[in-house]
């Protein structure tokens, strides 16, 4: 949004200075002043806007993405059961009405990419790239930094379209024998169920961390980074909640048939990004850094 006068710059900065913590403050009341600044940025940044883009930009990049990342786990050699590892994950952290029509369409399309070559394959990467790059891009608007260099940025991308992928593989392969341990207490279903959803929770927890650390062209440290990774994460977790309830007691689903998978797929990309960048503003807000522009 356009500041001609530099008003918002100014409140924006009266306002950062209102929610500066004192000294003498319990540990509980920064935290709330933390949050409360992350929540200013959260409007100042028009993360709202930002949400909505990433969700379409994401909905364009999800399956060459996923094209990529199937791609070098059969070139590495990993079988097909950290797909299924991986489908499992994703199912619980989508919604069960549409994320099982929406996986399945991703990994059927997934696996029709994986069979293009590594030329398909490759301009299929570039795609991916492009969505890493819109992600930057917002990400470094909300700690208001500069890109950096276009080598230095691209030599990222690369690391991260490589290393991300079998980062994945490896906490899937580590989870593995997790869930088969959990498998073997039978009598307790409740508390299988919490066990595995608190596994899946820390795992998104440090995926969402580790964005943060990577992706922004700023430097984060691991504390910054792990809260505004659990914050992202219980956001999505209560975001998935509530729109599950709204979806039981809308009409919804009645109303658009079997064609209800898509817009709720696409709010509910519009959620999780929200949560995301709040996450990011949580990170970058702290104090004695500069207010971005």
């Amino acid at each position: 949004m356009k500041d001609p006068d530099g008003r918002g710059m100014l409140r924006r900065k009266a306002v950062t200075r209102a929610l500066r913590s004192r000294p003498g403050q319990a540990g509980w009341q920064r935290l709330a002043l933390r949050f409360a600044r992350a929540g200013h940025g959260f409007w100042l940044d028009d993360c709202i806007d930002r949400a909505s883009l990433l969700a379409y930009t994401t909905l364009l990049g999800i399956v060459p993405f996923a094209v990529v990342v199937f791609s070098l786990w059969n070139l590495v050699g990993f079988d097909d059961s950290l797909r299924i590892q991986l489908n499992e994950l994703v199912l619980r952290s989508f919604m069960p009405s549409v994320g099982e029509t929406v996986l399945r369409q991703i990994d059927r399309l997934a696996a029709r990419g994986t069979q293009l070559g590594y030329f398909g394959v490759a301009g299929l990467a570039v795609t991916a790239i492009l969505l890493i790059q819109a992600i930057e891009r917002h990400l470094n608007a909300i700690w208001g930094v500069s890109p950096g260099s276009r080598w230095r940025r691209i030599l990222r991308y690369l690391l991260i379209l490589v290393f991300g992928p079998l980062g994945l593989a490896a906490s899937l392969v580590l989870l593995g024998p997790i869930g088969a341990m959990l498998q073997w207490f039978g009598p307790l279903p409740k508390a299988l169920t919490g066990l595995t959803a608190l596994v899946a929770f820390s795992v998104e927890a440090g995926l969402l961390s580790l964005v943060y650390l990577s992706l922004p062209a700023a430097r984060v440290t691991l504390r910054d980074a792990f809260l505004g990774g659990f914050a992202a994460a219980l956001l999505l977790s209560s975001g998935k909640l509530l729109l599950g309830l709204y979806l039981r007691f809308s009409t919804f689903e009645s109303l658009y048939g079997a064609l209800a998978a898509f817009p709720i797929f696409l709010l509910w990309l519009f959620l999780a990004w929200c949560g995301v960048l709040f996450g990011a503003e949580l990170a970058a807000a702290r104090e004695g850094r500069a207010p971005a522009a």
